[in-house]
């Protein structure tokens, strides 16, 4: 009897996470999932990692979660492995006990810029607006040296979902934006970039301000009304990805929290 195609593609993810824990010994364990990456209103996220998500009764603790998405694995093997590494990246954050992003998962500050080179990843030379370092991509050597799994990864998806070719996806812990000329990424891509970005409160009238990525970095801003933390709004959001632009490929793995 031929196996299941959802037991192929998931024997192959754990097995390229192995990889990367050989590479990586302080990775630590997951439990893997996949699915549609499709959210609310359209949007497309490739993968996440939730910490302690999973209650391993065996182990009598618990485990994070990895989610690669079907349209990841629709884009190929590289950029499963991109997505993955993405990961690895947090997951190392977390097993370390560093906080490496803030603003609700959006900004990626210095910290997750350091442990996305760490695990073989590229990162912008300087940080974007609303996501920071979140577009770090995979780099010639490091998929030389995970081709054996790119290939198993490509063989094993026989089943996909598949995404638009106007579809580029939404970065997530990893938001997605371009670069400009003045902050280009590792492969020199351009777009727009700002110093500040517009944030709000949780009450149910919501207070704003702007503050500059790098404020947000250093610790949460707290609404004194609401306690609890300023993030940028959907619109802020939108408007920072840029509805229609094209980005490079493979394009890193993010997700939208």
């Amino acid at each position: 009897m031929a196996a299941q195609e959802g037991t192929r593609i998931v024997t192959a993810l754990e097995l390229t996470w192995g990889a990367i824990q050989k590479h990586h010994p302080d990775v630590p364990d997951v439990v893997i999932v996949t699915g549609t990456g499709r959210r609310a209103r359209g949007r497309l996220k490739w993968g996440h990692h939730t910490a302690d998500r999973w209650l391993d009764a065996a182990a009598a603790g618990r485990k994070a979660e990895l989610f690669v998405s079907g349209e990841a694995v629709a884009k190929g093997g590289e950029m499963v492995v991109e997505t993955m590494l993405h990961e690895a990246a947090h997951a190392l954050a977390a097993a370390r006990s560093i906080r490496d992003t803030s603003c609700a998962g959006r900004w990626h500050n210095r910290e997750y810029a350091a442990l996305a080179r760490e695990v073989g990843l590229e990162p912008p030379k300087r940080a974007a607006k609303v996501i920071g370092f979140s577009d770090s991509l995979i780099t010639a050597a490091t998929v030389g040296r995970y081709a054996a799994q790119i290939r198993r990864l490509e063989a094993a998806a026989l089943a996909r979902i598949e995404v638009p070719e106007d579809d580029a996806g939404e970065p997530g812990d990893q938001d997605q934006e371009q670069q400009d000329e003045d902050n280009p990424g590792p492969r020199g891509g351009r777009g727009r970039a700002g110093k500040r970005v517009v944030v709000e409160c949780g009450c149910e009238t919501p207070r704003r301000t702007q503050v500059t990525p790098a404020f947000l970095e250093e610790a949460p801003v707290l609404c004194g009304r609401c306690r609890q933390e300023f993030q940028p709004p959907e619109s802020t959001l939108e408007l920072a990805l840029g509805a229609g632009t094209e980005q490079a490929e493979p394009v890193a793995a993010r997700v939208m929290p």
